[in-house]
C-alpha cells in the first residue's frame, strides 16, 4: 500500500514541473481607449494601460508632467496582468491656440505614444466658434476660435453657456458697459453655467452694434462677441 502511495505521488509531481515548463510566457502593453481632447483650462488627465510587467511613463512635451510614480517595478507573474491609471498633470493653455502633445509608455519590449490635444479655448457651448478646424479621427478639432453671437434687433433675449474648471469671471470689455445690454450674473464657482443676456431691441434702421465679453477660468479667457443687427426698413420683409 506504500509503494502504491509513493507511486501516485511521484507521478503528481512530475505531471506539475510538466505543466509549468509548459506555462507560455505571456507579455502585453494595452492602452485602455479614451477621450484625447482638452479644453484649455483643464489642468487633470490620465491615462490607463495593461501589462503583466515593470513599466514607465514620460511625457514628451513640457507642459504635460506625471501626478505621481512615473515608473513602477512589478514581480512578472503570467497569471497576474494589471490595469494601471496614471494621472497627469496638464499646465493650462493661455496662447490661443491649439497645442498637441504625447506621452510615451514602455513596458517589456513594448511601447506605444498616447497623444493628448489640449484646445486654445474654454469649453463654450453656446455661441458656436468660428474657426479654422481639422479632422483627426473623425472629430473636428478647431486650431484658433472665435466665439461670435449675432441677434436679431427684436431680440430681448438670448443666453451664453459654459462649463469651466476654476472659479470665473464674465466682464464686458471696454472702458464702459453698453447700456442696450446686461448680463444676470458675471461671476461664480467652477462648474456648468447659462447665463442670460438681456438686450434692448435696436431701433435703428441703418446700423448694428456690438458688444466685447471676455469670460475667464484661472489662467485662461476669451473673448465673446455679441452683435445685433439693424432693424429693417421699412417695406423689407
Amino acid at each position: 500500500m506504500y509503494k502504491v502511495k509513493t507511486s501516485l505521488l511521484t507521478c503528481s509531481l512530475i505531471l506539475l514541473i510538466v505543466s509549468c515548463a509548459n506555462d507560455p510566457e505571456r507579455h502585453e502593453l494595452s492602452p485602455v481607449e479614451q477621450p484625447f481632447i482638452l479644453y484649455a483650462d483643464q489642468t487633470i488627465d490620465s491615462l490607463r494601460f495593461y501589462t503583466f510587467d515593470s513599466w514607465t511613463v514620460v511625457p514628451q512635451n513640457d507642459w504635460i508632467t506625471i501626478d505621481g510614480d512615473s515608473h513602477q517595478e512589478v514581480k512578472y507573474d503570467y497569471n497576474k496582468r494589471y490595469l494601471y491609471r496614471v494621472l497627469l498633470k496638464v499646465q493650462p493653455n493661455t496662447t490661443g491656440e491649439t497645442r498637441g502633445g504625447t506621452v510615451l509608455v514602455k513596458s517589456y519590449d513594448y511601447s506605444y505614444s498616447s497623444p493628448f490635444v489640449q484646445l486654445g479655448m474654454l469649453h463654450i457651448s453656446h455661441p458656436n466658434y468660428i474657426t479654422d478646424a481639422w479632422f483627426d479621427n473623425y472629430a473636428i478639432i478647431p486650431k484658433t476660435t472665435h466665439f461670435e453671437l449675432v441677434d436679431s434687433a427684436h431680440w430681448t433675449e438670448d443666453s451664453i453657456c459654459f462649463k469651466v474648471e476654476n472659479n470665473w469671471d464674465l466682464e464686458f470689455i471696454g472702458d464702459t458697459k453698453p447700456e442696450w445690454i446686461d448680463i444676470d450674473r458675471s461671476t461664480a464657482l467652477p462648474g456648468k453655467y447659462k447665463v442670460i443676456l438681456t438686450l434692448v431691441p435696436n431701433t435703428d434702421k441703418e446700423k448694428g452694434r456690438e458688444a466685447k465679453l471676455r469670460l475667464t477660468s484661472g489662467e485662461v479667457s476669451n473673448e465673446i462677441v455679441v452683435r445685433q443687427l439693424p432693424d429693417k426698413k421699412e417695406g423689407e420683409e
